[in-house]
C-alpha cells in the first residue's frame, strides 16, 4: 500500500522550534505520498508552527501528495487560532 509518514508535534510549539520541525518534514517530503500531522499535549504554540503547517500542506497540494492534521488543542489555543484566520486549519481534522 501507500505508506503514511505521522509527524506528531507536542509541548513547545514555538518560533524556536520551527527550524527543527521544517527539517522532520524536509527530510520525509520525497520519502512519503501522505502526510498526518498530530499536534496533542500543546502547552505553546505560535504563528510561526502554524504558518510552517499551512505551507507544508499547501507545497503538498501542488505535488498530489495529503496531508492530514489531527489536531488537538485546549480551547484557549483554538480561539487563538482560530481567531488569528486559522480556523480552517484548526477545524479540518
Amino acid at each position: 500500500g501507500v505508506k503514511k509518514a505521522v509527524i506528531h508535534l507536542s509541548e513547545n510549539l514555538t518560533l524556536d522550534e520551527v527550524a527543527a520541525v521544517k527539517l522532520v518534514i524536509l527530510q520525509n517530503f520525497d520519502k512519503y505520498q501522505n502526510f498526518e500531522v498530530k499536534l496533542s499535549n500543546v502547552e505553546n504554540i505560535d504563528l510561526g508552527i502554524v504558518q510552517l503547517l499551512y505551507s507544508f500542506r499547501w507545497t503538498a497540494e501542488r505535488k498530489s501528495k495529503t496531508v492530514h492534521f489531527n489536531i488537538s488543542l485546549s480551547d484557549e489555543h483554538r480561539v487563538l487560532l482560530e481567531r488569528s484566520g486559522f480556523s480552517e486549519l484548526v477545524n479540518n481534522n
